[in-house]
């Protein structure tokens, strides 16, 4: 009776063109959740602002309106809508070759964590909680979890920057399908922050 072990299986790798389609794939698949996800905050504003249970829609109280500061809404909106094309510019920068492109996707990076650094410290001095109202509790469960998404995202393209192997998938040319599959779900938490703000801030 034969004692030795079975032969390892061999995973052959994927083409290039095979391994961005999945890859694009898993992205889109990432924006339309994240896009599901976030219809919930949608839904939540228009149902509790229409049904405004005695009054207290816009503040823990009749007559009280909680109202977050407008310039740190226009601060995160600039900051993530800029950090937005910064990387549909180091995209295109990668398919044509050129030497700004990593450069430009660091600083969509960093612009992308200042606007996760601001919200993050709005809370720290921002005058009312989730119980003062259906807004306020919109607007802290909207922000909260769309600062965490952000933040999630933008350690995936920080690890692409600085992966040992960014290198190496760059001249293979699978960098590129890895920066398209992230501008992908980056691009949709930009419209979500388009949404955000013109209903959080300037409807409310």
């Amino acid at each position: 009776m034969s004692t030795g072990s079975p032969q390892a299986v061999q995973i052959p790798i994927e083409p290039p063109d095979v391994e961005a389609r999945i890859i694009s794939v898993g992205a889109y698949l990432a924006a339309a959740a994240t896009a599901f996800f976030f219809i919930a905050f949608l839904f939540a504003f228009f149902y509790l602002r229409a049904l405004n249970t005695n009054g207290l829609w816009g503040g823990g109280k009749p007559g009280h309106h909680v109202h977050p500061a407008l310039t740190v809404g226009i601060i995160v909106l600039v900051c993530v809508l800029a950090s937005v094309a910064l990387v549909r510019v180091s995209l295109t920068g990668l398919r044509a070759e050129k030497p700004h492109a990593r450069p430009t996707a660091v600083a969509a990076l960093a612009l992308g964590l200042v606007a996760v650094a601001v919200q993050c410290w709005q809370y720290t001095d921002l005058g009312f909680g989730p119980g003062d109202g259906g807004y306020a509790s919109v607007y802290l469960g909207w922000t909260g979890f769309y600062t965490i998404f952000a933040f999630v995202v933008l350690a995936w393209l920080e690890m692409l920057l600085v992966s040992p192997q960014a290198s190496d998938r760059m001249r293979a040319g699978r960098l590129e399908a890895d920066v398209a599959s992230f501008s992908i779900v980056w691009t949709m938490l930009g419209i979500v922050e388009i949404a955000a703000f013109i209903l959080l801030y300037l409807v409310q």
